[in-house]
């Protein structure tokens, strides 16, 4: 009976599927990725369709920089103690890399849902 304990527990801790720091990281920088290509995409496509008109590409060049500093300032409230990227483990540990590329995402995802408002204009 014993054996039959040892070998079930050993197979299905075998079969349990774990995850790594250093993946989650490079999931979390895919997902980022992933939305950054949609949303420069879109951009470009914005551009393209109001390529004539002069005041939408300044106004919409000057948005894209508030919105960047916007994201700078967020992230600035997300992580106070955020002091540099080289000293960024010592204050945050290694889950960084992932909460920094699930906080872009997040924002990135939000700049997308602005942009596509933009087209139904």
């Amino acid at each position: 009976m014993k054996y039959i304990i040892i070998v079930l527990v050993f197979c299905l801790s075998y079969s349990c599927f774990s995850q790594g720091q250093v993946e989650a990281n490079d999931i979390a920088h895919q997902d980022w990725y992933e939305s950054q290509k949609t949303k420069d995409s879109l951009v470009v496509a914005l551009l393209k369709i109001n390529q004539k008109d002069s005041t939408f590409i300044s106004t919409f060049k000057a948005s894209e920089k508030h919105w960047e500093k916007f994201v700078e300032e967020q992230f600035k409230l997300k992580f106070p103690a955020y002091e540099s990227w080289e000293t960024r483990r010592e204050i945050y540990g290694s889950q960084f890399d992932m909460l920094n590329y699930q906080f872009m995402k997040l924002y990135c995802d939000l700049r997308i849902a602005t942009l596509y408002d933009l087209f139904e204009e």
